[in-house]
């Protein structure tokens, strides 16, 4: 009877996508533990499934930033290696995109999101991981236009401190930084 009780309780767990992971109702706290996931072997399909949540959980409360991070997380996702290790999953389910188009889309409404927020930082933020996800698809010259348009925004006078402080490469002392490295090292008119 114990070990029937064990194999159930191990089976379910295995059927849990996010096993091992705290329940949380909150969906910042969801996205938190979707890009730890993320970072993990094997856990890309939990890592989009607690995004799909905070996002579902963020445009029902219409937390207009918590869409906007909801989006630029699974921008990244879906140009992650971490989607890629289970292409056959989501071929299986018709849902697997070679290109980096539906990282794309969900940066686009990134933008829109913090653009409606008035987070021009996080607007700079996904507009330059944009760029990467252009890059990632061999399209330079759409990936430098929208490092520069990352670059302009941020250095804008709209880029108006909203007491949130966008992550960024610890590689580079400061968000331009960064960008401006990317510029110079990808695109061949520089900074």
């Amino acid at each position: 009877m114990k070990l029937t009780i064990i194999s159930f309780i191990t089976l379910f767990l295995l059927g849990c996508a996010a096993a091992g992971v705290p329940y949380t109702n909150d969906p910042m706290t969801k996205l938190n533990y979707a890009y730890q996931l993320m970072g993990m072997q094997g856990r890309g399909l939990a890592a989009e499934k607690l995004g799909l949540e905070a996002l579902a959980d963020l445009e029902k409360s219409k937390d207009i930033y918590g869409i906007a991070e909801a989006h630029t997380f699974l921008g990244v996702f879906y140009k992650n290696r971490s989607y890629r290790e289970h292409k056959d999953f989501y071929i299986r389910h018709n849902e697997y995109d070679p290109t980096a188009s539906t990282s794309i889309k969900h940066f686009e409404l990134a933008v829109q999101a913090f653009e409606a927020d008035g987070d021009y930082w996080g607007v700079s933020k996904a507009l330059f991981e944009m760029g990467n996800a252009y890059l990632s698809d061999n399209n330079s010259a759409n990936g430098c236009s929208k490092f520069e348009e990352s670059l302009t925004i941020y250095r804008s006078d709209k880029n108006v401190f909203k007491g949130r402080v966008h992550p960024h490469n610890p590689a580079f002392k400061t968000f331009d930084a960064m960008v401006e490295a990317f510029t110079e090292k990808y695109c061949a008119k520089g900074v």
